[in-house]
């Protein structure tokens, strides 16, 4: 998988990106040791809320990236495309009644 992603030129900026930006690190440093239990083994316990959290973005990342492809199929409709003009029209001749009827008032 990570081969076929590695061709991407979104995937060498978005992990450049990550990769150079202290601020996911700096959180992470802030946040994970707040849940490590008073006793436990602080680097195990650390490991395994970072697994957790790795896991729960991948998953989450999974979502929007399938839900925005499978939407981004629809939109590329004609007919969608059609439809939307339809109700951006009726919207702006909402708009313009209602500036109409504020002159009025």
């Amino acid at each position: 998988m990570l081969g076929i992603l590695a061709g991407c030129p979104a995937w060498g900026a978005a992990t450049a990106t990550n990769l150079l930006s202290p601020k996911a690190g700096i959180f992470s440093m802030s946040l994970i040791p707040q849940f490590v239990p008073h006793g436990a083994p602080v680097f195990r316990t650390t490991l395994l809320l970072t697994a957790v959290d790795v896991l729960e973005l991948a998953l989450w990342y999974w979502i929007v990236t399938t839900t925005a492809a499978a939407l981004g199929e629809r939109v590329r409709r004609p007919s969608f495309r059609r439809r939307m003009e339809q109700v951006s029209g009726v919207a702006f001749l909402g708009f313009a009644a209602n500036l109409l009827l504020a002159e009025r008032a």
